[in-house]
């Protein structure tokens, strides 16, 4: 229910279609919007790609244009459709955060890896670059205006946090022993950010599935003639993306480009 609200696009924030919604995910607390409310929580997690590629039955959905792939990344970040594709992450968090804990987990995944991996889109390489610049642009600048949250005694916390995919993977460490520490670092530090209990999770990476793609980056990109022109689209964003913070000082938390 959430994601059809959240991906939603042009009606993310309609007042009637929040109270629906979280009234909906929330089913025993009828008079959530009473002042007798009953709290309790309720963990509800959803995600999606900057650009989506997936399909979506809404009639409220900004699907992907075209045209972005003929703009600059910077004309991408200041057009009106793109802003809101696939949601308006502003519009979202202006419209829920009153009523419910809203903290975003960011998934970094290496930019070339990233453009690598759907050579097709947008006619090719160079122009999925473009586009997937552009997005970076939106995100870098909501996630830099929205460092921080006020929790509900008042005490000011971290608004979102960053996940390095590449810390995820085996072709990083040397060793099966390497590979688990690190990713139970991960998890120690989501959970310390999300505010759960524990960190134990025997299962956790039981559906984690390696890419099975077996020519590197630079075979799939090379071939194109794009290696370099998009490692350039990478570079320009030095500073930008990845989002850093402060306090993600961790060694799993510093991303690979």
């Amino acid at each position: 229910q959430l994601r059809d609200a959240l991906f939603s696009s042009e009606n993310v924030d309609d007042p009637n279609l929040v109270q629906a919604t979280i009234e909906g995910l929330c089913p025993f607390y009828t008079t959530f919007w009473t002042e007798s409310s009953s709290w309790k929580k309720f963990v509800v997690i959803e995600g999606n790609s900057f650009p989506s590629g997936g399909a979506n039955s809404s009639p409220f959905f900004t699907k992907r244009q075209r045209y972005w792939s003929e703009l600059t990344p910077e004309g991408i970040a200041s057009d009106e459709l793109a802003l809101r594709h696939p949601t308006s992450l502003q519009r979202f968090y202006d419209a829920y955060s009153p009523y419910v804990d809203v903290k975003f987990v960011v998934l970094h995944r290496p930019y070339l890896d990233t453009i690598a991996s759907h050579v097709k889109y947008e006619l090719g390489p160079k122009m999925h670059s473009t586009v997937v610049g552009g997005f970076l642009l939106i995100l870098s600048r909501f996630l830099a205006g929205h460092m921080y949250r006020q929790d509900a005694n008042g005490a000011i916390e971290a608004l979102w946090t960053i996940v390095c995919a590449d810390k995820l993977q085996s072709k990083t460490y040397g060793t099966a022993d390497d590979l688990n520490v690190a990713r139970q670092e991960v998890l120690a530090y989501l959970v310390n950010f999300l505010g759960w209990s524990t960190s134990d999770c025997a299962n956790c990476w039981d559906g984690w599935i390696e890419t099975t793609k077996k020519k590197s980056v630079e075979q799939r990109l090379g071939k194109l003639g794009n290696m370099d022109l998009i490692a350039e689209d990478r570079d320009r964003l030095a500073g930008i993306w990845p989002p850093r913070r402060e306090e993600d000082s961790l060694p799993v938390q510093q991303c690979q480009p």
